[in-house]
């Protein structure tokens, strides 16, 4: 019989989810937020609005790579879709049999499938849900599948918005073993803009597994070009994502963006990168 010699994805991760599984579905995959501590970002008005993406995620330590696309468009004033996916993978491990031989490796991977709807209730209230399906592996023989969905809704005021979400509520995962629950929390986050150009956020997150995430940061827009960001991400490492600060660059001109986003000042995350290339109009 084979063992197997690994550091579990959540080790690799910088989280420790203790009975939760797939803390990779903690992670921001928008450069946007992820440049403001990992505040959720609220989509726009645009007809179509598609972006692809790419992450070094925990390079120190587990060198993860991260990649996925997503768009979200418009039918009418008030409905919108979304659809997107990605995947989180792993570096690979070393499989050692009883006889201490390599006979091989295998790569751990997350990969989750999204399909929503939105609805503008009002001019200033949103309301939607999306719902998600995840396939992840741990090991060759370590394999898993779980449906869950995320809800919001969302204000916008006059140079300010206001958001509750609840996320990753769902179906049980099992690798062969016993039943995890998938890291499911609820979320509260608002902006608000000061002066044209400034864009200050929050958020605070209770992971239902009792841990607390919380995040805030700041966008600076120039021109309606170019937008520097910078935030700073608290998180308990044991029970959810690891502390970390962040600082992020964008640009847009003619419909199409690019935005990356860099952490540090963190142990387990540090230089951890995300790239997103997007269309819109």
């Amino acid at each position: 019989m084979k063992r197997i010699l690994t550091i579990f994805a959540v080790l690799c991760l910088g989280v420790n989810a203790g009975a939760q599984s797939v803390p990779s579905l903690l992670i921001p995959t928008d450069s946007r937020a992820l440049g403001m501590g990992g505040v959720s970002y609220l989509p726009g008005n645009n007809k179509v609005d598609a972006s692809a993406f790419f992450g070094i995620w925990a390079p120190g330590t587990a060198s993860n790579t991260i990649v996925g696309a997503d768009v979200r468009f418009r039918l009418g004033s008030k409905l919108s879709f979304c659809l997107g996916g990605k995947d989180f993978i792993d570096k690979p491990y070393e499989i050692i049999n009883d006889k201490g031989a390599s006979v091989g490796a295998y790569k751990p991977y997350d990969m989750v499938f999204s399909l929503g709807a939105g609805y503008d209730i009002t001019d200033a209230i949103t309301a939607g849900a999306i719902l998600h399906t995840v396939s992840s592996s741990i090991a060759e023989k370590a394999n898993g599948g779980a449906f869950f969905a995320d809800v919001y809704g969302a204000y916008k005021g006059n140079g300010w918005t206001a958001a509750l979400a609840l996320r990753n509520l769902g179906t049980k995962i099992n690798y062969g073993g016993e039943d995890n629950a998938l890291p499911a929390l609820v979320a509260l986050n608002g902006s608000w803009s000061p002066v044209s150009g400034l864009k200050i956020a929050a958020e605070a997150d209770y992971l239902f597994n009792e841990a607390l995430m919380a995040g805030a940061g700041a966008e600076y827009c120039i021109a309606n070009i170019v937008f520097v960001r910078a935030g700073y991400h608290y998180g308990d490492a044991q029970k959810a994502l690891a502390s970390f600060a962040s600082l992020g660059l964008g640009a847009q001109f003619a419909g199409i963006r690019l935005d990356a986003s860099w952490l540090f000042a963190s142990k387990n995350l540090g230089d951890s990168i995300l790239v997103t290339l997007g269309y819109a109009f």
